[in-house]
């Protein structure tokens, strides 16, 4: 099979779970789709990849700050 000008897909897939395994959330998103689902419990949103990325940020800022002393 002749690769040569193939077009290859990623998916990006994460999820995180409590500690008796329950999954609390997850997030998959195909390379050439424009939406990202996110599944918390039995709950599913479609999200745009702005949407995602205020999301990672609110994120990223929570994972920055220091618990109270």
């Amino acid at each position: 099979m002749d690769d040569v000008g193939a077009e290859w897909a990623m998916t990006a897939w994460t999820s995180v779970s409590s500690g008796a395994g329950e999954e609390i959330v997850s997030v998959q998103v195909d390379d050439g789709d424009p939406f990202a689902v996110m599944t918390m419990g039995r709950h599913t949103a479609v999200l745009t990849r702005d949407e995602c990325r205020r999301i990672a940020d609110a994120l990223r800022a929570a994972s920055r700050r220091h618990p109270p002393a």
